[in-house]
């Protein structure tokens, strides 16, 4: 028999390892060193394929945003994200320009046929 007591801590445990899909924007950012750098603004992944490229993460109040790839993102918390890179190694990232996606599709208005169209809005 389970022990629902301790399923209900786990649920819980801001500690705990959770899924790419289970982060929540704001979440603090901390650097391999431990000390917070900024928060999560967007998470880059695929719903249809579950594939996680990786977190887009604002350093500090009015700072840039930087891509940090799913690789070195170390672990993944309901209380923070933890990334294997160092402070200066962060701060040092190019900013991070929203690219939009394409997919194959149908394409044209009169005659349908396959092609490139822009990725759904979300």
């Amino acid at each position: 028999m389970p022990d629902t007591q301790l399923d209900a801590e786990r649920v819980h445990d801001p500690e705990q390892p959770i899924a790419w899909r289970a982060v929540l924007q704001e979440t603090p950012v901390r650097s391999s060193e431990g000390e917070q750098v900024g928060h999560i603004v967007d998470l880059l992944g695929s719903d249809e394929e579950d594939i996680f490229h990786g977190i887009v993460v604002r350093l500090g109040r009015v700072g840039h945003d930087v891509f940090i790839p799913a690789d070195d993102v170390t672990l993944m918390t309901p209380s923070h994200i933890d990334v294997a890179y160092t402070v200066d190694q962060i701060h040092a990232l190019p900013e991070h320009t929203e690219e939009r996606q394409y997919e194959l599709g149908w394409v044209g208005f009169f005659r349908k046929h396959l092609g490139w169209k822009r990725e759904r809005d979300r």
